[in-house]
């Protein structure tokens, strides 16, 4: 026996073993870059629309209300709550109140009014035993950029009306029981706030 018989086999010789775990080679098609193309359209095309179904409806409201009232409400760094004719309670400031982002949107937002109900009158001839009125007063005497305005409201139904007076329109149901929740309890904790300082 020589040498050459009992030489262990070339490495090219030996046979190759498979993995049966191992993944299979990934292929590109032609139809699956078309199908990760349209992922991508569908998803650009969902966040516009989801962008677009969020944003702030200021059209008719600014046709309602005037556009220094919409820079006002935008705006405004300080924003206080003062008592109707039929309410006694101190001026509440609500500048640093959490919520007071929600409160600017449920104003602007066109689409929380019923704009069939537009009414000519002011907020204040709304009377009867149940009647809240208050009104939200907005102004910026740091940066003057806005001039101070007032929007008067009666709660119970749910009136917005005009600084001047001349006009009112209703929000919608959702929005009013939102709006007298809200500022009943800001005006609630402040008036506990101011309590417990007294003396």
């Amino acid at each position: 026996m020589n040498a050459t018989d009992t030489a262990m086999p070339a490495a090219a010789d030996t046979p190759q073993t498979i993995d049966p775990h191992a993944a299979a080679p990934i292929r590109i098609t032609r139809r699956g870059i078309w199908i990760g193309v349209g992922v991508i359209v569908f998803a650009i095309v969902f966040a516009f629309a989801s962008i677009y179904a969020r944003r702030t409806r200021l059209e008719r409201t600014r046709q309602f209300f005037g556009a220094p009232w919409i820079t006002a409400v935008q705006l405004a760094d300080q924003v206080q709550l003062l008592p109707g004719p039929d309410a006694d309670f101190e001026p509440v400031k609500l500048t640093a109140t959490p919520g007071l982002g929600h409160l600017r949107r449920a104003l602007l937002d066109e689409r929380h009014y019923q704009w069939d109900t537009v009414t000519d009158g002011s907020v204040a001839d709304i009377s009867g035993d149940d009647a809240i009125h208050m009104t939200l007063q907005f102004s910026d005497p740091i940066g003057r950029r806005v001039d101070k305005t007032t929007i008067p409201m009666e709660l119970s139904e749910g009136w917005i009306g005009t600084g001047d007076g001349r006009q009112r329109v209703r929000v919608k149901p959702r929005v009013q029981s939102a709006l007298e929740f809200q500022l009943k309890m800001m005006k609630d904790v402040s008036q506990q706030t101011t309590d417990q300082r007294d003396p």
